[in-house]
């Protein structure tokens, strides 16, 4: 008897599952928070990602990455190998512009097979760094393409076929800024590293001797015990400004946050993963899955924590004894946040060389992309999935199996299930942005709304996607959708779909399908080439600008 099996039989006998330690589903939790390893002593100073705008030659935009090995002190005091791009850990961040054209050269001095996926953005198929453009030891794979959305957090980190999981733990991953002339023109923070700050979150399992665990649990993977917040464990971020913008991305291989202030202060969420939403959204807390983002605008005057507040409902899984710990009920401190000195009223602070204090603006306008708020085309073509364990609608991952083929340039409805009654999922898909038509009916609290790349789906629960692709055809390479609990999509929740052209048939030829399922890439292949030259683009200037 499975373990599924037994929770039902105990729910037949009218054994119920342990109630939530807090009768408030949208708070955090009422468990103090934990202090793991590397987060008790004095806090360390924030690392900020340095910038990478490219190098312009003749209006293309050119940048160059290196996947290699090193050495980071996630805890203080103690050197643990770990992998990262033009460095020992994470990567820099990669700002280009709307309507750039750019090339993103990567190398690999990894002493494995890896692969590059820019997550978020919409590129073609051959360009996409999904599992099927290896990049081979010694080896550079280029991606080259116009950008064609509108701003937006994106980032890019390992893909490769069965390892992104371990790869990413390793401290592969990076953020990536694109910007337009609606988001430049905001009265936001734009001062990168000043107030406007990449939040990478992630975490980790050490050896007694500091280094990485990678030892697999059989049900959760790489799940960490340990956050570590752009690179180390405790820091902190001096403000110098009274507002902030922070770009949050949950990195984790397998842990969903729950973010929040430890004072309750409220804040304002300017973005979600695929853009402006047509107005600020205030709220104190912003639920985050493995690989969603988040852009929030906070009053910083005083001092705070940013905190994973936990999750009061549970996210829905069960609280027994029978049931996995996904570390919902646990709160953690993981950014402490020193800002200007607070005036006696309300949007002030103290300036002691004008002798009194100073009014200053806190939030952000009441507008931010009226776009964001146009209603998605009705769909004709509709797609139903289910998540179940490890698999989508029954079937585990196949490199040589196009699942789902578009041969059109209409907008399409998924409704995707979790078919699980005790296990979160979430799910992911390529080269698109989608909203959450509706969600089934449900207590339990996500995030759904604004424009999405990624959207959490608790245990048993269903949403309907209105999904925008890119539209790019390559009847060669497909891209990809699973779920973002990397542990999950590397054992088989991972399916390909083709963006084609009508009557078009798929015809798998890539990277790894030529070298017998393992890669080999040392750049573009015959029938990758450029964007330009060998995808056929019919993307639509209206696509969600």
């Amino acid at each position: 008897m499975n373990r599924r099996h037994f929770l039902a039989l105990c729910a037949a006998l009218g054994l119920t599952a342990c109630a939530p330690k807090t009768s408030n589903p949208d708070g955090p939790t009422s468990n103090e928070p934990v202090i793991p390893r590397g987060w008790d002593g004095e806090p360390r100073p924030l690392p900020i990602p340095p910038l990478l705008d490219g190098d312009e030659t003749d209006g293309r935009y050119y940048y160059k990455l290196t996947a290699q090995t090193g050495e980071t002190e996630i805890l203080p005091g103690i050197k643990t190998a770990t992998w990262g791009f033009n460095g020992a850990m994470l990567g820099p961040t990669i700002h280009a512009s709307r309507n750039h054209p750019v090339d993103l050269e990567f190398t690999s001095e990894l002493p494995e097979t890896t692969a590059v996926h820019c997550h978020g953005l919409l590129l073609p198929a051959n360009m996409d760094g999904g599992p099927h453009s290896t990049i081979e030891p010694g080896a550079t794979w280029t991606s080259s393409f116009t950008v064609n959305q509108p701003a937006l957090t994106a980032w890019y980190h390992p893909h490769p076929h069965g390892k992104t999981g371990v790869q990413a733990y390793r401290g592969l991953a990076g953020m990536i800024i694109i910007d337009d002339d609606v988001e430049q023109a905001l009265d936001i923070p734009h001062d990168y590293g000043v107030d406007d700050i990449p939040i990478v979150i992630m975490d980790a399992n050490f050896t007694d001797d500091g280094q990485l665990d990678e030892t697999f649990d059989p049900n959760l993977g790489l799940q960490g015990s340990v956050p570590h917040v752009n690179g180390i464990t405790n820091p902190e971020f001096t403000a110098t400004k009274p507002r902030a913008r922070f770009r949050l991305l949950n990195g984790s291989n397998m842990r969903f946050h729950n973010l929040g202030f430890d004072d309750g202060r409220e804040f304002q969420v300017i973005a979600t993963d695929s853009g402006l939403l047509d107005r600020p959204r205030k709220v104190t807390s912003v639920r985050l899955g493995p690989g969603e983002r988040a852009e929030i605008v906070a009053d910083v005057t005083g001092t705070m924590k940013l905190r994973s507040l936990g999750y009061a409902d549970n996210l829905g899984v069960p609280q027994d004894e029978y049931s996995l710990d996904f570390k919902l009920q646990e709160q953690v401190d993981l950014l402490t946040i020193r800002g200007p000195v607070p005036g006696n009223a309300p949007g002030t602070i103290q300036r002691a060389d004008q002798g009194e204090d100073v009014t200053v603006n806190v939030v952000a306008p009441d507008v931010l992309d009226p776009a964001a708020a146009a209603p998605i085309k009705t769909a004709t073509i509709e797609r139903k999935f289910e998540l179940n364990t490890f698999q989508i609608n029954g079937k585990s991952m196949d490199m040589n199996r196009v699942d789902v083929v578009i041969d059109h340039s209409d907008p399409e409805t998924w409704i995707v299930t979790n078919g699980n009654s005790d296990w979160i999922h979430n799910f992911h898909i390529h080269n698109c942005a989608f909203k959450v038509l509706e969600v089934s009916d449900t207590n339990i609290q996500f995030d759904a709304y604004g424009w999405k790349d990624t959207v959490t789906i608790p245990p048993g629960v269903t949403v309907k996607l209105g999904i925008l692709f890119g539209q790019y055809r390559n009847n060669h390479y497909p891209y990809m959708y699973h779920c973002h609990m990397l542990f999950h999509e590397d054992k088989g929740m991972m399916g390909q779909y083709m963006m084609v052209e009508p009557g078009e048939e798929p015809d798998l030829q890539t990277d790894y399908t030529a070298h017998g399922g393992h890669g080999g890439h040392g750049g573009h292949s015959d029938d990758s080439g450029s964007a330009d030259s060998t995808e056929s683009s019919t993307q639509d200037e209206s696509q969600y600008e």
